[in-house]
């Protein structure tokens, strides 16, 4: 239901008042309440809602902030990240027989077979 033009002003205000920063206003085109707000992680939000109330109460869930976000952005102490194990040393037994050295592959085996060249051209016989 539309609400009455004498009204809109005192609902827009409202709105304004329990809503700091927020841009509440009635879509003439629309039929809808609409509010212009960014939610807690700063991201703008553009709110639609059928009456004054419902846009109340979707504004309260986009302006709460959760509760684990309250307290990761206040610096609340959070779990310590966990250790990287330390590298494995190798041992008598798994060392390898180069002694530290690394074998390099032998010549070829990384190259794959050449082609012989197409010979298109008859100038180049």
């Amino acid at each position: 239901m539309a609400p009455l033009p004498a009204e809109i002003p005192r609902i827009v205000a409202e709105l304004g008042r329990r809503f700091p920063g927020v841009r509440a206003w009635w879509g003439r085109s629309t039929g809808e309440w609409w509010a212009m707000t960014r939610d807690h992680s700063g991201r703008d939000r553009l709110v639609e809602a059928d009456s004054p109330a419902e846009l109340s109460r979707r504004l309260d869930a986009i302006l709460t902030v959760p509760r684990f976000a309250r307290a990761h952005q206040f610096g609340a102490p959070s779990r310590p990240a966990p250790r990287a194990p330390e590298p494995a040393r190798p041992s008598a037994a798994t060392a390898s027989p180069t002694h530290g050295r690394h074998e390099l592959p032998r010549r070829g085996l990384l190259r794959g077979r050449r082609r012989p060249l197409a010979r298109g051209n008859a100038n180049h016989a």
